[in-house]
């Protein structure tokens, strides 16, 4: 059996990356919306939970693409300019 917390190495194209945090915040929104919604209280402690998680893989994704791309070097919006 492997532990939950091994670790795993992967190198994305700037698209690849971009599409795979924009799928983390879309999974935010739904915990969130989830959590907030949900009147059973197990569903609301779970999403909880998983939004902790979701919020600092997110964040270690931020950290990286500034990192490797700049603040302005990178964008996850899918607004019109």
């Amino acid at each position: 059996m492997i532990a939950r917390n091994t670790k795993i190495s992967l190198d994305l194209s700037k698209d690849d990356f971009i599409q795979i945090y924009k799928a983390c915040l879309d999974r935010r929104e739904k915990l969130d919306r989830l959590q907030k919604e949900s009147e059973d209280e197990d569903v609301v402690a779970d999403a909880g939970n998983d939004l902790v998680e979701i919020n600092m893989v997110i964040g270690e994704l931020k950290v990286r693409a500034d990192q490797n791309w700049g603040d302005s070097g990178w964008t996850a919006s899918d607004q019109y300019l």
